[in-house]
């Protein structure tokens, strides 16, 4: 079977590949055409196209079928903010892939009808120093209303109350990101974090995004800014409330001081490093500067805190949140989304679908159909 081939698609085909920063050879090489004159026919709208072969685009630009045949000039692409990476050529692909997911959530998010409110934009100048970032973060605090673990119930509060799409995959082009679309906000965290990384990762990308708009005309960044610092400024007092910390510590503390075995409890209760919460104790003057840098060199620390992030290990692997995989699921039994399209978006193979499901507590056969009358 073949479809119609008019230039505005050979214009997107060419546009997806040059985004990625593919040259015609690389395209065809990754798409399974044995030479790179029939991609390059393509292009120019000389040779028709295959669906299997639009198919097969789709997956090798990142995009969705949608994309290329839809009319039109393609919207401008959303900007991202990316934080530290050395290899900055694999950025494209993980951009892509980033960006595609959110447009992914957000029509889940359409078809389900279950769009979430918007992340509002709480400041109106770029926060200029550390009180500054502070206050915001005591601000957000609030209006989240994370408890005193806010770690714990974060990234769970953005997505589900706020619509926030956070994305867990690995890649080398940065350790995280943030973007703002047509499909509202997206945080890209990089999967060789560790748990309690991520969740620092994800509370320094909210900073990025609750001052999108007042830091707009600004130049981005580089990983050593100042707004960098004051990001993780935001991200140590939203994680680490001052209130709850200090009544920990009180409880924990004795006449010698902390055990490094509460240190490292606290820390994985509050959900974060342990040098970060080590630093937070530092700036509540709870502990000393000194005694904080030797800690951190201490080998005993050290194997105390592998020793019990071991009990993490599960937590690894959790990727998409239980929101997007209900969405699809539930997108999948209604009919609006195809078993393939199901696999694309959790990023595995079809076969794979019901074992996946499994993970989420989802029979693939099970009657889901079921309700409830209003009153």
């Amino acid at each position: 079977m073949k479809t119609d081939f008019p230039a505005q698609i050979a214009d997107r085909l060419r546009l997806a590949r040059e985004e990625l920063g593919l040259t015609l050879e690389q395209a065809a090489l990754e798409s399974g055409f044995n030479n790179y004159q029939t991609l390059s026919s393509i292009e120019k709208g000389e040779r028709s196209v295959k669906v299997t072969e639009l198919v097969r685009f789709a997956r090798v630009y990142g995009r969705s079928v949608d994309f290329f045949l839809a009319p039109g000039i393609p919207a401008p692409k959303p900007a991202v903010r990316w934080r530290s990476g050395n290899n900055a050529a694999a950025r494209p692909k993980a951009e892509r892939r980033f960006l595609q997911f959110c447009e992914d959530y957000a029509r889940l998010e359409e078809l389900a009808r279950a769009r979430p409110g918007s992340l509002p934009q709480t400041c109106t100048a770029p926060p200029a120093t550390f009180g500054d970032a502070e206050a915001l973060a005591h601000g957000t605090l609030k209006l989240l209303e994370l408890g005193s673990r806010p770690a714990l119930a974060l990234r769970d509060v953005l997505e589900d109350q706020y619509g926030v799409k956070v994305l867990v995959e690995y890649t080398e082009g940065g350790s995280a990101a943030c973007t703002r679309g047509a499909f509202g906000t997206g945080i890209f965290i990089n999967a060789v974090d560790a748990p309690w990384r991520r969740n620092f990762d994800i509370a320094h990308e909210l900073y990025h995004l609750l001052t999108w708009e007042a830091m707009a005309a600004v130049p981005e960044p580089g990983a050593d800014s100042f707004d960098e610092k004051l990001a993780n400024c935001f991200a140590s007092v939203l994680l680490l409330p001052s209130d709850s910390v200090r009544a920990e510590f009180k409880r924990r503390v004795h006449a010698d001081g902390l055990a490094f075995a509460d240190v490292v409890t606290m820390a994985r209760e509050f959900g974060v490093s342990t040098e970060a919460l080590l630093w937070r104790l530092v700036n509540l003057n709870l502990v000393g500067k000194n005694s904080v840098e030797q800690a951190l060199t201490n080998e005993s620390l050290r194997q105390t805190d592998r020793a019990e992030r071991r009990k993490d290990r599960d937590q690894w692997q959790v990727r998409h949140s239980l929101r997007f995989v209900s969405l699809a699921f539930e997108c999948l039994q209604n009919g609006t989304l195809s078993r393939g399209r199901f696999a694309d978006m959790m990023g595995i193979r079809r076969g794979e679908v019901g074992p996946f499901l499994a993970e989420y507590g989802f029979d693939e056969t099970g009657d889901y159909s079921g309700q409830i009358s209003a009153a």
